[in-house]
């Protein structure tokens, strides 16, 4: 499993995201303000971030690719309906595939995907956009990063997506923790303090 996300250049992010500080994560996504749907700005505790993408991206050493959202239903069905082998047979009830019902390598890998990358605390059900991650691991591995699906971009989005929940007043909306962490210890060390 380790070449497998070695190969599709992910492992250095899911070492890099870890921990937590849920007070800076808070502010940090209740600070957030979208300008479109790959740039957002978040300014608190006199540190300013422009995120995009390719900032996400750099920081955390995911390659960049096409951009996606879990909400493209379709192309998740696709994905789920064409991952599994002949003699594999998938359980799946309303919501989609139970987790343990997948070859012992891809629910680990799916089990990976969830905690690092669409940092989701229930790691039960593989949904079509989940799919579309193992999918491309499992048939895609060979692609050039260009035509890969964005992490990145699904993070900024998702991002995106627990702020304005958060600020509408949705609670349970603290999200992508060790992403945060990372982004705000990267930019406090790189931060120059202007000379005037």
């Amino acid at each position: 499993m380790v070449a497998l996300f070695t190969k599709a250049n992910w492992i250095s992010s899911f070492d890099r995201i870890q921990g937590y500080h849920e007070e800076v994560t808070e502010e940090f996504l209740m600070s957030l303000r979208p300008h479109s749907k790959t740039h957002a700005t978040v300014s608190f505790r006199g540190l300013t971030l422009e995120l995009t993408h390719a900032f996400i991206s750099r920081i955390t050493g995911l390659p960049l690719g096409l951009p996606w959202s879990k909400e493209e239903k379709s192309l998740g069905k696709v994905a789920k309906k064409t991952f599994f082998l002949p003699d594999e047979n998938p359980v799946e009830d309303k919501n989609g595939v139970r987790r343990t019902r997948l070859p012992p390598l891809w629910s680990e890998v799916s089990y990976q995907i969830m905690k690092y990358s669409t940092c989701e605390g229930r790691f039960n059900i593989i949904y079509g956009y989940h799919f579309r991650l193992l999918h491309e691991l499992r048939y895609g591995m060979d692609l050039p990063p260009v035509r890969k699906l964005s992490i990145p971009y699904f993070l900024l989005k998702y991002l995106i997506e627990c702020s304005t929940k958060l600020n509408a007043g949705v609670l349970d909306q603290l999200a992508h923790h060790g992403l945060i962490k990372l982004l705000v210890e990267v930019s406090l060390h790189t931060y120059t303090i202007p000379i005037t």
